[in-house]
């Protein structure tokens, strides 16, 4: 797939995990999960939790949409 087409795929993914798309912690899991380690350090039940949770799971989803 073209660059362009991965940057569409990738904003479509990121409108669905809104508003926790705007936190760091989203951005900074989901960079973890493509070098491997995804691990949650945040308190569980936390908004910073949650928000990296989402992060994993919306990386998952834009690996399984660009493989190829």
């Amino acid at each position: 797939m073209s660059d362009i087409t991965n940057k569409l795929i990738f904003d479509l993914i990121k409108q669905h995990y809104r508003p926790y798309d705007m936190h760091e912690e989203f951005n900074r899991a989901f960079s973890a999960y493509q070098t491997g380690d995804c691990s949650n350090p945040h308190a569980p039940d936390s908004i910073a939790a949650q928000a990296w949770d989402l992060g994993v799971e919306a990386a998952i989803r834009y690996a399984r949409a660009t493989a190829g």
